[in-house]
């Protein structure tokens, strides 16, 4: 049975024009980024995409901002593709979208912030830090976020990085998976299978 979420169409919601990133979620100044994060004091993770910061909105609600690089290995396409996937889609094991920053040359995306960062920092520090319940839990929490993403969603949707790094942490450890400038909604099977260039982390992509 597919999880519970909530997802819009893809194909009528998600195709916005290059530069153009309309949506009912918050849009941010870059002084307002700075304000967050107190001028990017504190770092809490880094990726292709670029640094992650520990932010605080004016409501005292905690979160992550993720900052483009411009020596990012990704670049603005992937961010459109992130932004605009978490704007429609909506799930509790999907990390949430707050907001974004899409102004001249910086761009950011403002998330829930995960207390307990990811699995795969958990698994270096003490791979006895997880017991194997939480092990366990973690396994499903995640499977039901792509269950949603590849059943619950028309199209289907494929995440195309997922590793340890990209299952974050609540303060319960209940997982949600993150980071989607990879993924790709396909409108049949044919695409399902078929893509015109491979993508993904050496090491956790499908040897197919």
């Amino acid at each position: 049975m597919t999880e519970k979420g909530f997802c819009l169409n893809l194909y009528s919601h998600t195709h916005v024009k290059e530069g153009s990133m309309k949506s009912k979620h918050q849009m941010f100044s870059y002084s307002e980024i700075l304000n967050i994060t107190d001028n990017f004091k504190t770092v809490i993770g880094e990726g292709g995409f670029g640094k992650v910061y520990v932010g605080i909105l004016q409501d005292h609600t905690q979160v992550a901002v993720k900052i483009l690089s411009t020596s990012s290995n990704q670049g603005y396409k992937e961010f459109q593709s992130e932004a605009q996937l978490l704007m429609v889609v909506h799930h509790r094991n999907l990390v949430s979208l707050i907001g974004y920053c899409d102004e001249d040359e910086i761009k950011a995306l403002i998330y829930e912030y995960m207390a307990n960062g990811n699995v795969q920092q958990h698994l270096l520090i003490d791979a006895n830090i997880l017991k194997w319940n939480e092990r366990l839990k973690i396994a499903v929490d995640a499977a039901h976020g792509l269950e949603y993403l590849h059943n619950g969603c028309k199209p289907a949707i494929m995440h195309r990085d997922l590793k340890p790094t990209n299952i974050l942490l609540d303060e319960n450890k209940h997982a949600k998976i993150a980071d989607f400038g990879l993924s790709r909604a396909f409108g049949n099977d044919i695409d399902s299978h078929i893509s015109t260039r491979p993508a993904g982390t050496l090491g956790y992509v499908d040897p197919a």
